[in-house]
């Protein structure tokens, strides 16, 4: 079994230049997408409508400005905190497939008491224990909770609002041209998210759900890790539910009693590396655990004019689909990167 490097890390400064970057993407985006917009898309095509509070609305100290995003098993809002005014993001426990809103009300009810109520409330409680996951952190590369509360037969929290992009709409305005990644820029980037990674790992937690519409970028260029509703809280505990978006998780997370460690959140990262610099996922890991058809990002004539062939090397060496083959923790990859700090 592979075990976590214990070595210490020594920071990495990340890239000064990766706000300039930032104001590229910036330029180049029509509208920010915030927490969950990617998600919201997705829903669209799934065909899941659930039922909004209503703009305007009143909540426990909060205005709700408008729905930010749809998924199916919540709703986030934009929202001004009435007493601070300030801005913030309200996520609302609503699994779509259990429950709905009748016309002109605004209490959750179940679509079916007897069969839903047991994993509804399973649900609920995940929800809650996401909110107190997050109220306990405190670093630059996770957004803060501000408050948990109940109300209309269902549960909230309430967190820092980031102006920003997600790091999905930043791929595809690099894939069409819209805009530039420098080596320094894509070196800052991934030295903050490894430095958050890194946080995690040393508190006994994995994100498992590292990808492209789960990292905003500020205004600032600073990267925000968001969406812990799959977080795991110890290594070792296998009464977890599996959590797999193609293209981004490995085969171990997949699986119900899978090896699972630091080097699964790197593996996500990794994927999501190669997705920001080619515009394309890379096959699912049971498949390139068959075969490996994904083309190294070392292989890329076009990458090896903008990036060192050796940073590239680092991120294939990531996303490696075999666990052993992998970066082990946070602490080997920054030290593949250093010498491009």
């Amino acid at each position: 079994m592979p075990m976590q490097d214990s070595r210490p890390i020594t920071p990495l400064e990340p890239s000064r230049n990766v706000g300039s970057f930032m104001q590229d993407i910036l330029a180049a985006a029509q509208e920010a997408d915030i927490h969950g917009a990617g998600a919201a898309e997705a829903d669209k095509d799934c065909g899941i409508a659930p039922k909004e509070l209503p703009e305007g609305h009143a909540l426990r100290g909060y205005t709700i400005l408008r729905t930010l995003g749809s998924g199916g098993f919540g709703i986030t809002y934009l929202a001004r905190e009435n007493r601070l005014r300030r801005l913030v993001v309200i996520k609302e426990n609503f699994p779509a497939t259990l429950c709905y809103r009748s016309t002109g009300a605004l209490d959750v009810c179940l679509n079916n008491e007897e069969s839903g109520r047991e994993l509804y409330d399973w649900g609920r409680g995940n929800f809650l224990r996401e909110a107190r996951l997050l109220g306990g952190f405190d670093h630059p590369g996770i957004a803060k909770v501000y408050s948990y509360f109940e109300a209309h037969q269902t549960s909230y929290y309430a967190t820092e609002y980031i102006d920003g992009v997600s790091l999905g709409r930043v791929a595809a305005d690099y894939a069409q041209g819209r805009s530039q990644i420098t080596q320094e820029s894509l070196v800052g980037l991934m030295a903050r998210l490894l430095d958050t990674l890194d946080y995690l790992h040393e508190r006994k937690l994995l994100h498992r759900d590292v990808k492209p519409d789960n990292v905003l970028i500020t205004r600032n260029g600073l990267p925000k890790l968001i969406d812990f509703g799959a977080a795991r809280e110890k290594y070792g505990d296998s009464n977890v539910s599996t959590v797999e978006s193609l293209g981004f998780t490995p085969t171990e997370q997949g699986e119900r009693d899978g090896n699972m460690g630091p080097w699964t959140d790197l593996y996500a990262l990794g994927a999501t590396l190669y997705y920001l610099l080619t515009g394309t996922c890379l096959p699912g890991c049971r498949q390139r655990d068959l075969y490996d058809s994904a083309t190294p990002l070392a292989g890329y004539p076009k990458l090896l004019k903008n990036f060192d062939i050796d940073l590239l090397r680092s991120i294939d060496h990531a996303c490696r689909p075999m666990i052993s083959e992998r970066y082990q923790s946070v602490s080997q990859w920054m030290d593949d990167i250093r010498p491009f700090s």
